[in-house]
């Protein structure tokens, strides 16, 4: 377990890396991929991210600075607004999955493909068995400072 729980650090830090190349937070990119389906209302992001109406609000107006989410009337309640990605916001989303993308695979060239498949099979047994017995995972926090904490005894 702790080789597992040191694997997701370091692939959580080249999460990290890979964000910061692209000036998002994690919180940030919650937000475009939700956004990449099309236009949302403030509530339903809220309640989808499950983050407060108050903090998606600070979110959202960085965003907007920032060029990335553009807020619209919403046409069925005219009190209502609509949040939607920019070109800009859209871009980067689809450039940062890019690189996340062949960064996992690089990652992964230590094993073939028939470790790949063999580790993804007993990967996946063992989530449902522990998913089966304690639910789902809880929710983690963690801060770039804390990914860039050296490990002793690595």
């Amino acid at each position: 377990m702790t080789r597992v729980d040191k694997i997701d650090r370091l692939i959580d830090k080249t999460a990290m890396a890979n964000l910061a190349r692209f000036e998002l937070t994690h919180e940030e990119l919650k937000v475009l991929i939700s956004l990449h389906n099309g236009p949302r209302t403030h509530g339903s992001l809220s309640r989808e991210l499950m983050v407060s109406t108050g903090a998606m609000t600070n979110r959202l107006d960085k965003m907007e600075r920032t060029g990335l989410v553009a807020r619209m009337p919403d046409p069925a309640d005219r009190r209502g607004v609509l949040l939607d990605l920019t070109d800009e916001g859209r871009q980067r989303l689809d450039d940062y999955i890019a690189l996340a993308g062949t960064r996992e695979r690089e990652l992964l060239e230590a094993l073939d493909e028939d470790e790949k498949h063999e580790l993804n099979r007993l990967l996946r047994k063992l989530l449902a068995a522990l998913q089966s017995e304690l639910g789902p995972a809880p929710k983690r926090r963690t801060s770039a400072a804390q990914l860039a904490e050296p490990e002793s005894g690595q």
